[in-house]
C-alpha cells in the first residue's frame, strides 16, 4: 500500500471554492500599470510535475484554434522561484499547461508544444508577458522548503484561498527507466504563446539537447536536480483548470535549481 502511494498520485479536492489559474479574458488583456523592464534571469529554482488527465472532452475544449489534440494528453504543473535577477524584481510563478500539436505554417511540419492555460505571477513587472501572449495574472504564489519536500502554492485573488498546491516529496531511489523515457520525450518540447493569431516559440521546458536527469553531471555548477513523487491539490471548482481536466496519474517530477543568465526566447513559428 505504501509503495502504491509512492507511485500513484493522490488527488485532494479542497472543500472551498477559489478562482485562479483559469481563463480571465478581461484581466489578461489589460496593459500592466508598471513601466516595462526587460527580464534577464540569473538564478532560479522550480518544481515541475507531469500528470495524465481523465477528462478528454474538457481537454479538447482548452486547445487553442491554431493547435490540435496530441496523441498523448498531458498536463504540466510548474512552480518557479526567480530569486535572482539581473534586471526586473525577483518573483514567483505558477504555471498550468497542456500538451498540444501545432502545424508550422511554412513547412507544414507538426510539432508537439506546451500550451499555457494559467499563469500566476507575483510581480507587476512580470505582467508584461501578457503582451507576448502569456495569460498572466497577478496573484500570491509561495515556494516552501522542507527537509525532504518542496511545496508550491498559488492563491486566489484574496491571497488566502489556495487554488493549486503542488508537493514534491524527494525519493532516495533512482528514477525508473519508464521515467527516463518519459523525460526524454518531454524535454525537447517547447512552450508556445499566441500573439495576434501567431504562435511564438518560448523555448523548451526541460533539458533541451541534454537529458534532464543528466544535467547535474554535465554542469554541476549550473544545475542541481532532485527527483520525487508529487501530489497535487485543487478546488472542486468548475472554473479551475485542474478540476476541469480531471488530473489523473502522476508520471514524474523533480526540483531543479539553475544558475545561468538568459532571457525568454521569442521566435515566431
Amino acid at each position: 500500500m505504501k509503495l502504491a502511494k509512492m507511485i500513484l498520485i493522490l488527488i485532494f479536492l479542497f472543500p472551498f471554492y477559489g478562482y485562479a489559474l483559469e481563463m480571465e479574458r478581461e484581466e489578461i488583456l489589460l496593459r500592466p500599470s508598471r513601466p516595462y523592464v526587460e527580464h534577464i534571469f540569473l538564478e532560479q529554482e522550480s518544481i515541475i510535475a507531469f500528470f495524465e488527465v481523465t477528462n478528454i472532452d474538457e481537454y479538447k475544449k482548452l486547445i487553442p484554434s491554431i493547435s490540435s489534440m496530441s496523441e498523448k494528453p498531458l498536463c504540466m504543473v510548474k512552480i518557479n522561484n526567480f530569486y535572482k535577477m539581473e534586471s526586473a524584481p525577483p518573483y514567483f510563478e505558477a504555471i498550468v499547461a497542456i500538451l498540444v500539436k501545432f502545424k508550422r505554417p511554412q513547412s507544414g511540419e507538426e510539432i508537439l508544444a506546451w500550451h499555457f492555460l494559467g499563469l500566476s505571477v507575483t510581480s507587476e513587472e512580470a505582467l508584461w508577458g501578457r503582451i507576448g501572449g502569456y495569460p498572466k495574472v497577478l496573484r500570491k504564489v509561495t515556494f516552501e522548503h522542507h527537509a525532504n519536500k518542496y511545496i508550491g502554492t498559488s492563491y486566489a485573488r484574496d491571497g488566502k484561498t489556495p487554488t493549486l498546491r503542488l508537493t514534491l516529496e524527494l525519493k532516495k531511489a533512482k528514477i525508473t527507466p519508464d521515467e527516463k523515457r518519459f523525460l526524454d520525450f518531454v524535454s525537447p518540447i517547447p512552450g508556445l504563446t499566441i500573439k495576434g493569431g501567431k504562435a511564438i516559440n518560448r523555448g523548451v521546458t526541460g533539458g533541451g539537447k541534454y537529458k534532464i536527469y543528466e544535467l547535474e553531471k554535465v554542469a554541476p555548477q549550473i544545475w542541481n536536480i532532485k527527483f520525487g513523487d508529487s501530489t497535487i491539490e485543487y478546488p472542486n471548482d468548475p472554473n479551475n483548470y485542474l478540476n476541469r481536466l480531471g488530473i489523473g496519474k502522476f508520471i514524474t517530477g523533480y526540483w531543479l535549481k539553475q544558475k545561468a543568465r538568459y532571457k525568454t526566447p521569442y521566435q515566431e513559428e
